[in-house]
C-alpha cells in the first residue's frame, strides 16, 4: 500500500511537471513563436486554381502562394504549408494546429465568429458555371437542378439560398467540376477567378450575373491580432513596392 501510494504521488508529480513544462514551452503569443522559429505554419487546400493548386512539377503554385511568399519575406520568416481539406482549415486554425490559414477565404459574418481576419487582399464574387450546351442562364433557371459546390465555402452559402435546387457538396472544386463535366451536376457555384480558370480548362461557361461580392483575407485564431497586424503591415509593403501588382498580372486577376 505504501509503495502504491508513493508511486501515485510520483506519477502525479511527473504529470504536474510535464504540464508546467508545456505551459512554459508555449508561453507567449503566436507571433513570438513564429519569430523564434522563423517559420509560420499555414493551412491550405491546393485545389482552388488560380489561388492555389499543385503544378506539373508537384510544387504548390498560385496567387495566394506567391502573395504569402512575398508577405512572409517582408516579415523575415519562412512558410511551412500544411495541406488539408478546405473545410478543416478553420478548425485547425482555432486549435492552434496551424498559425494561420490562407486558401481563398472570403470574409463572412459566420467565419468572423470563429476566426479573425487580416486586411482583405483581393475582391471577388460567386458565379454560376454550367456546360456550354446548358439551357441555364441565371439563378432562376436552377430551380429543380443539381448544383455542386465545395464544402465549407461561401459558394456553398450562395447555393443553399437557391430555391428548389439540390445542392451536393464535394470536398474540392476539382470534384465539383468533374461532376459538372460528367453531367452528374447541372451547375457549379464558385469564386469568379476559380470559375474562370475552370472555364479555360473545360467545356464550360459562366451563366448570369455574380451572385455575391466578397473580399478574401488571411485567417488566424481569435486573439492573434499581433500576428495579423504583422501580416497586414507586410501586405501593405508588398502593395506599395509593386510586388502585389506584379502577382496580380502574373495570375491574370
Amino acid at each position: 500500500m505504501k509503495f502504491n501510494k508513493l508511486r501515485s504521488v510520483f506519477v502525479f508529480s511527473m504529470v504536474l511537471v510535464a504540464g508546467l513544462f508545456a505551459a512554459t514551452a508555449f508561453a507567449g503569443t503566436t507571433l513570438d513563436k513564429v519569430r523564434e522559429a522563423g517559420v509560420i505554419t499555414v493551412g491550405n487546400s491546393p485545389d482552388y486554381p488560380p489561388f492555389e493548386s499543385i503544378g506539373d512539377n508537384g510544387e504548390r503554385v498560385g496567387f495566394d502562394v506567391d502573395l504569402l511568399n512575398a508577405v512572409t519575406e517582408k516579415m523575415g520568416v519562412k512558410i511551412h504549408w500544411v495541406t488539408m481539406d478546405f473545410a478543416a482549415i478553420v478548425t485547425a486554425v482555432q486549435s492552434g494546429q496551424v498559425d494561420m490559414g490562407m486558401s481563398g477565404f472570403g470574409i463572412s459574418e459566420e467565419r468572423a465568429e470563429q476566426v479573425s481576419f487580416s486586411a482583405p487582399y483581393i475582391a471577388s464574387g460567386q458565379v454560376i458555371v454550367v456546360r456550354k450546351d446548358s439551357d441555364i442562364n441565371s439563378a432562376a433557371d436552377l430551380n429543380g437542378k443539381k448544383i455542386a459546390v465545395q464544402l465549407g465555402t461561401t459558394g456553398e452559402q450562395q447555393a443553399d439560398k437557391i430555391e428548389g435546387a439540390e445542392v451536393v457538396k464535394p470536398e474540392s472544386y476539382n470534384i465539383a467540376f468533374m461532376m459538372l463535366n460528367n453531367k452528374a451536376a447541372d451547375a457549379v457555384i464558385a469564386d469568379l477567378s476559380v470559375a474562370d480558370e475552370f472555364v479555360k480548362r473545360g467545356d464550360f461557361r459562366r451563366a448570369g450575373e455574380p451572385l455575391s461580392f466578397e473580399e478574401f483575407a488571411m485567417i488566424s485564431r481569435k486573439g492573434n491580432e499581433a500576428l495579423l497586424d504583422e501580416l497586414n503591415k507586410a501586405l501593405e509593403e508588398v502593395k506599395q513596392d509593386g510586388t502585389y501588382d506584379a502577382i496580380l498580372k502574373k495570375w491574370n486577376m
